[in-house]
């Protein structure tokens, strides 16, 4: 359990979060914990709430989930004519417990019409250093891969991926050479790479420019090598604090993708999430073009305080619930 004068301090940072968006004439919104609706991620698992635990005259007989990020049910309001919006919501996820994770804990996340992949970058930047940090460095998911293993990424053949992860001795299961298919083999390799070799080294920088198949909901834009993806994310001492994209704004790719990540799940032993879903009609009414980003509050907090452990952040962890 963190201190009373650490809580103190993070009521705080949040009330300068808050005074930070509502000087850029931001909306703050609250919408549903529980949903019907969830992200349809391979690797998130929600925690799902079914209908026994609902009262009988609910509508319909459906599973509801806590939700893993407001993001579905903000984006609805953006389709709904919205256009600055932020929120401050506890959010879950199962099986995440650790230094660094609890499977509740406090997410911020924002939306705003009209900007595009650089603004919402800069927006990100502008936040961190309202903050107190200096300004961040960025660069391309490319660039660091270029620089650690000179490869590219988006290129690079699995063999290639792996004879960089013999080289600097990093250990891998036998699974990543036999039981998967070729372009879930590259995401398990670059992920295996980023995390042991280049992830640790990133003090204050925003990577951006991530491959297509590890970026659920963000647009993309052509490469002489093909495409990236629109996505960006903030990395504080080796820590991972935020993830942003330029928005998806294609329904018909986002089913698209929710089939093919329901694949995958099912593929690697999980259940299938829901794919019909309040977003994909809203979106099929029209999302304008946006950027969003989702910060992890306490992340955040643990770089601000130089804690070591999420507990030290939050008034009360799983354990103490």
């Amino acid at each position: 359990m963190s201190t009373i004068p650490c809580l103190q301090r993070r009521c705080q940072v949040i009330r300068q979060i808050r005074q930070f968006f509502d000087a850029r004439d931001f909306c703050e919104v609250q919408t549903p914990v529980l949903s019907a609706d969830t992200v349809v991620d391979r690797y998130i698992e929600p925690i799902a709430v079914t209908e026994a635990a609902l009262p009988v005259n609910h509508h319909g007989s459906r599973t509801y989930y806590l939700q893993t990020s407001p993001e579905f049910a903000m984006k609805r309001l953006i389709a709904a004519g919205m256009t600055n919006i932020y929120q401050i919501a506890p959010v879950f996820r199962s099986g995440d417990c650790g230094s660094q994770h609890n499977p509740e804990f406090t997410m911020l996340e924002w939306y705003r019409t009209g900007d595009d992949y650089q603004a919402g970058m800069n927006l990100l930047a502008d936040l961190m250093q309202a903050l107190g940090f200096p300004l961040p460095k960025f660069c391309t998911y490319q660039e660091l891969f270029e620089q650690q293993f000179t490869v590219n990424p988006h290129t690079a053949a699995n063999t290639q991926l792996q004879t960089c992860a013999e080289k600097y001795g990093i250990a891998y299961p036998d699974s990543y050479r036999s039981d998967f298919p070729a372009e879930s083999a590259a995401d398990a390799w670059l992920d295996l790479l980023f995390s042991e070799r280049i992830q640790p080294t990133l003090e204050n920088v925003i990577v951006f420019d991530y491959p297509v198949s590890q970026s659920q909901l963000a647009g993309t834009r052509r490469q002489d090598f093909g495409e990236v993806s629109e996505r960006f994310e903030l990395y504080l001492n080796g820590i991972e604090i935020a993830n942003g994209y330029h928005e998806l704004c294609d329904a018909d790719e986002l089913q698209h993708r929710f089939d093919r990540n329901n694949k995958q799940r099912l593929a690697g032993g999980k259940t299938a999430l829901p794919e019909n879903s309040r977003l994909l009609e809203s979106m099929n009414a029209g999302l304008p073009p946006c950027s969003g980003t989702a910060l992890g509050i306490e992340r955040l907090l643990m770089v601000l305080f130089g804690a070591k452990n999420i507990g030290e952040v939050m008034p009360f962890t799983i354990d103490t619930a």
